[in-house]
């Protein structure tokens, strides 16, 4: 494209370059008189200017022109179209003089330039060559790098970034270099810095097709649209194109500009231009419409977008340019936000495809999701805002009506993004900090000082979401309160009083929250244990600002109010010693007790599903008491909390079924009668002791 256009100026430029012509201004002349301060003097002033002229009045101050009504903007848009259809057969002499001022009094050497313009075209490619090869070890990086967790994709996708910028940066360099290297006459060298804008243009359309569409990709996860291969390369070519087309307009408008044409070529131009621009818009779109290689493409939305196209470009013939770029910047937005949402989808994809599940990375997609479209929304509203020529800085100093009120929109739309944002930062982070907190309970991993500051931390966060949730809100209304015109100094001194009043009016409510907070803070219970508290004991599964909901083993739950908990027993922590206490006859061997009971503890230690829940095997403390009809003995094994009631169980069993084995007995209450008158009475006090209770029919009976 650059050779081209070089050699029509050239052949342009062959002939000398015409006179120019002369010029008919002159410099100003001033006049400086001396005249005596005197009767002579005064009289030949009076001679000079009249005495009879009138003082000159004063200039009124221009009032500020009426604003157009809607017919007189019809009929310069009328007036403009009109212009337009006219100059239609002027454009070959248009050209014709635009050709003429590449004649100049310079003379140019053919040779010299033809040799200039090629070291120009040719020093960008071997730049970048030279660039590519520089970057081999990078190149070797990307076609062996591994992409199987989102960070090794993220460094993938950064370094082939990396890449095609280093190609870039050295076509941009070996062309600057070659472009200095020679002396250009004025006008070539305007141009020619322009065609290097719009051979940056294509190359950067390039760059962001092999990256972003990435048609010849040998591995799936290189590309970063959700495109099979056929797509990929018809999306490709379509991207190439248009902004070739795009660039070479753009190009050629700086030209004319450059060269000082007549505007009406370049209007001309332009709507030629962008005519052909919306006509392959409209095409590319149908064509993909038609194409059964990808999802269906709905027949509305294709009518949609084409009907924005057609309606940019009539905006544009028009003059109608805030119109135009309206139309335009409201197409692309959904657009864009729609490509940056599937970007963001396809890197946080698993090797096969599948998404991701872990909480925290999906947090923060949806954290850059949010952000990048509140970031798009804004951009857009600018480029809006621009295009009407509307200066934020004019509207912010305005005093009327509707610019407060577009002012306060504007102010509010920012304070509700940026609100969105910083909540769902906050809440992506309290999430991915109570999701690795559940995966290492669910792991096993609950004990150590980490696994500890994991489960305090899952307990602490919800309420801390709760509170950033009101303190977020409350900045927000306020702010968009001030947005309003509202003053909140006043709201904000009422609400200090209010405050007031209401914590001497809510004493308990307040001493249930200071509770609250400081029992959270001496980490006196956490989610998941089980406490017991006054009269109140059951597993904690909750809590809010106020109270801690309970539920007790049997199932009922309990609302608790912190500043009624009092002393809180934690039996989740660490470890649990359960005591067992059985009574034998006196007549029991009790080393051959001790050494049962070592066996069973021994049993139990290796049981599959108690054993890695004993701590301490079941082991014989020894005699508790000599009881009244036996010896008291005791029993104790250390186990995790909670686990205890199933140890205690299959303990007792196997003691129970190993005792009867070894014919060890327990002790159990019996008399004891002897003979003679007084053992008599013993006896029959013994018989009436064990006789059944006599049932008396009441009165009803």
């Amino acid at each position: 494209m650059l050779t081209v256009v070089f050699s029509t100026l050239l052949l342009a430029s062959a002939n000398p370059a015409s006179a120019a012509e002369p010029t008919n201004s002159s410099a100003p002349i001033r006049v400086i008189i001396e005249l005596p301060n005197d009767n002579s003097g005064r009289a030949l002033v009076d001679r000079i200017v009249p005495g009879n002229q009138e003082p000159a009045q004063p200039v009124a101050v221009t009032q500020e022109a009426a604003p157009t009504s809607i017919a007189t903007s019809l009929q310069d848009l009328r007036q403009r179209l009109l212009t337009l259809v006219d100059a239609v057969p002027t454009l070959p002499g248009q050209i014709q003089s635009a050709i003429r001022v590449f004649q100049t009094d310079d003379r140019i050497e053919p040779v010299g330039l033809i040799l200039a313009v090629i070291l120009f075209v040719a020093g960008g490619f071997v730049a970048q060559r030279l660039a590519w090869w520089s970057g081999r070890g990078l190149l070797h990086f990307v076609l062996n790098a591994p992409a199987d967790t989102v960070r090794q994709r993220i460094k993938l996708h950064a370094a082939r970034l990396s890449m095609g910028l280093l190609a870039l940066v050295g076509y941009l360099i070996g062309s600057l270099g070659a472009f200095i290297l020679f002396p250009w006459p004025a006008v070539f060298r305007d141009i020619a810095l322009i065609l290097l804008s719009a051979a940056l243009m294509v190359r950067l359309g390039v760059l962001v097709g092999r990256i972003v569409i990435a048609p010849g990709a040998r591995l799936p996860h290189m590309r970063l649209l959700t495109l099979v291969t056929s797509l990929a390369w018809f999306w490709y070519y379509w991207l190439l194109g248009i902004v070739a087309v795009l660039a070479a307009g753009w190009a050629t408008i700086e030209v004319i500009g450059t060269i000082r044409a007549s505007p009406i070529l370049a209007d001309l131009f332009t709507a030629a231009w962008l005519g052909v621009v919306s006509i392959a818009l409209i095409v590319m779109i149908w064509l993909r419409h038609f194409r059964s290689d990808g999802p269906p493409v709905s027949r509305l939305v294709c009518v949609g977008f084409s009907a924005s196209i057609l309606l940019s470009w009539l905006l544009w013939v028009s003059g109608l340019r805030g119109a135009f770029w309206t139309v335009v910047v409201i197409t692309l937005l959904p657009l864009t936000v729609s490509v940056a949402h599937d970007i963001i989808r396809r890197i946080i994809q698993s090797g096969e495809g599948q998404a991701v599940e872990d909480p925290a990375i999906v947090g923060w997609s949806v954290v850059i999701m949010q952000t990048l479209r509140n970031g798009l929304i804004v951009v857009a509203a600018l480029l809006i805002a621009r295009a009407w020529n509307v200066n934020l800085s004019d509207l912010a100093a305005a005093e009327t009506v509707t610019t407060r009120l577009i002012r306060a929109g504007i102010r509010i739309v920012i304070v509700l993004l940026v609100t969105d944002v910083i909540w769902k930062l906050a809440s992506t982070l309290i999430d991915s900090q109570m999701a690795m907190a559940s995966r290492s309970v669910q792991a096993g991993h609950q004990e150590g000082p980490d696994a500890r500051r994991r489960q305090r931390l899952n307990t602490l966060l919800p309420i801390l979401r709760n509170v950033l949730f009101l303190a977020i809100g409350a900045v927000g209304f306020l702010m968009i309160l001030d947005a309003v015109g509202i003053q909140i100094g006043p709201l904000l001194a009422g609400a200090g009083v209010v405050g007031i009043a209401v914590g001497f009016g809510a004493q308990t409510l307040v001493k249930d929250i200071i509770s609250g907070v400081f029992y959270l803070f001496d980490d006196a219970f956490r989610i998941g244990e089980y406490i017991q508290a006054a009269k109140y004991k059951g597993t904690v599964e909750g809590f809010s600002l106020r109270s801690i909901r309970l539920r007790h083993h049997r199932g009922p739950v309990t609302i608790v109010p912190f500043g009624e908990l009092g002393a809180v027993q934690n039996l989740s922590r660490d470890w649990v010693i359960d005591i067992i206490t059985l009574t034998l006859n006196y007549d029991s061997d009790l080393e051959e007790v001790r050494k049962t009971i070592k066996r069973i503890g021994v049993e139990l230690l290796e049981d599959a599903e108690l054993g890695p829940n004993i701590i301490e095997p079941l082991k014989m403390q020894g005699i508790e008491q000599m009881a009244d009809y036996g010896v008291q003995i005791r029993l104790k094994f250390m186990t995790k909390p909670g686990e205890q009631f199933g140890v205690r169980r299959k303990a007792l069993a196997m003691l129970k079924k190993t005792f009867a084995e070894k014919g060890i007995q327990f002790a159990t209450p019996t008399v004891h009668v002897s003979g003679g008158p007084a053992d008599a009475a013993a006896t029959a006090a013994a018989s009436e002791l064990q006789r059944p209770p006599k049932v008396i029919s009441t009165l009803e009976e």
